[in-house]
């Protein structure tokens, strides 16, 4: 029998995007220290297929991607005068298949359009990295 790990991982506050292998939607967020939110969420069990999502932190007023369009979990600072909010990096682009690459080939690109990181896999598409 398989059962789902509840796992936590710190988000730097670095307008840059960050991998987390994970099943399903993040639990909690919560500042725990300066220049980072910590995520919980259900890992990826061994016996599901590989599931890397990017997410980025971003500031109550500031600016971000166009890719980043999906909000998970706010979490207030400390002092109570900050407020960070999750977002998924998600290119609504269309990009050509890499049907070209041999099935264990992964290459990594940029989408020109909105500068989302992408790896692709034959017959697997683009995902965000």
């Amino acid at each position: 029998m398989t059962t789902d790990t509840i796992h936590r991982a710190e988000l730097p506050i670095d307008d840059r995007p960050h991998g987390i292998d994970l099943s399903g939607d993040i639990l909690h967020a919560a500042v725990r220290r300066f220049g980072s939110v910590d995520v919980w969420y259900v890992a990826r069990r061994n016996d599901q297929e590989h599931m890397r999502r990017s997410f980025q932190i971003v500031g109550t007023g500031q600016p971000f991607a166009a890719g980043l369009h999906r909000h998970h979990k706010s979490a207030v600072s400390p002092d109570s005068h900050l407020v960070w909010h999750v977002l998924e990096n998600l290119c609504p682009h269309s990009l050509p298949a890499p049907e070209d690459l041999t099935d264990h080939q992964v290459v990594g690109t940029e989408c020109p359009a909105c500068r989302v990181g992408l790896s692709g896999k034959r017959g697997s598409g683009w995902v965000p990295v």
